[in-house]
């Protein structure tokens, strides 16, 4: 494989999944790429990647590969994983696939019409506990569902401490919904499947930011896009969801998921690999009772991971790129039913 895009979510996360895959004798990390010849060099001195680039038709030119890891930043996705595509690469592509649903489907049909996988970020649907949690619910653990609380937010990306200049964020292109909200939607869809229905109500909370951490700290932002969206899922049969999408949360202590149905309600609290736990209230027993979790491979990145093994399986992706592209069409009309004020039909399924 190569991955292109040297950032922190690569560091962070794809790369050191990547080094335990390569132990795990699954993948060999052929080369890495970014624009930015610092950042390139950083991520090959820190995993031993010798083979370096700066650009990335060069790259997919010389270099004999079958997936492309593309972590760059948001606006650049579609244009990357399309590139990748195009010299016949299988490609695992960051969160969101594109941003338009035409995007996405155009990626969906090159892929298809080139035999290759197109897999997409967030991994939500392979996590066990995602697993756990729609088994549960197709069991009757908690009768019919009702509605769903999502909490999708963080106190902002300038408050991290990583060597990061996080302006971008704040850019047209780049929104809370598209950054946090994909992963709120990918856990809720991973259990109750596709939105039919959307509603939202957004705005700008604050017009200057400033970096509080990290080498820019100091560092001001001007505020070019709503920070604090929130979203109304309809999934049909009276199933609903409310959902959070913002730069707007300093601390929390609310479960990251909640599901209320007939006969009891699902609770997901923690963080994964820490002190993540699950637990179920039944309405029979008014009682919460935990519920194991099975034990995640030990790789940090379980997206890549599953769609390494598809290739060297044969077996069926779950991170399709359908799903990918019902994702980007939420995203992209969440921000029109604000505007207009109204609630918004969905066309896509996965």
């Amino acid at each position: 494989m190569g991955l292109v895009g040297c950032g922190t979510i690569a560091r962070v996360m794809h790369l050191p999944g990547l080094k335990t895959m390569s132990e795990l004798g699954k993948v060999e990390i052929v080369a890495v790429c970014d624009a930015v010849e610092d950042a390139v060099n950083t991520v090959g001195d820190a995993f031993e990647i010798k083979t370096r680039y700066v650009d990335l038709d060069a790259m997919l030119a010389h270099e004999d590969f079958d997936l492309l890891v593309n972590t760059t930043p948001i606006p650049s996705h579609y244009a990357i994983t399309m590139t990748g595509l195009r010299a016949g690469r299988h490609v695992y592509t960051q969160k969101p696939m594109s941003r338009t649903v035409d995007e996405a489907s155009a990626l969906i049909d090159e892929a298809r019409q080139r035999g290759l996988k197109l897999g997409c970020a967030p991994e939500h649907p392979v996590r066990p506990v995602a697993r756990t949690i729609k088994d549960l619910i197709a069991d009757g653990t908690i009768g019919k569902v009702a509605f769903a609380r999502v909490p999708s937010s963080h106190e902002g990306p300038e408050r991290h401490n990583v060597p990061r200049d996080s302006t971008w964020f704040y850019k047209p292109g780049s929104s809370p919904i598209l950054d946090m909200g994909v992963h709120g939607l990918s856990l809720i869809t991973s259990i109750l499947g596709p939105v039919k229905r959307l509603s939202c109500m957004s705005g700008r909370t604050q017009p200057v930011r400033y970096t509080t951490a990290g080498p820019f700290k100091g560092k001001r932002i001007d505020v070019e896009i709503d920070d604090n969206s929130l979203m109304l899922l309809d999934f049909g049969e009276a199933t609903f969801a409310f959902l959070d999408s913002t730069y707007c949360v300093q601390a929390t202590l609310s479960p990251r998921l909640e599901i209320h149905g007939s006969e009891g309600t699902i609770a997901l609290t923690g963080r994964p690999g820490q002190n993540e736990a699950l637990q179920v209230y039944r309405a029979g027993t008014k009682e919460w009772a935990t519920v194991d979790i099975p034990k995640a491979p030990p790789v940090r990145d379980l997206g890549v991971l599953h769609m390494v093994d598809c290739l060297l399986e044969g077996s069926d992706l779950l991170l399709t790129g359908e799903r990918g592209r019902h994702l980007v069409e939420i995203m992209a009309k969440a921000p029109q039913a604000a505007e207009d004020g109204r609630t918004l039909e969905l066309t896509t399924i996965f």
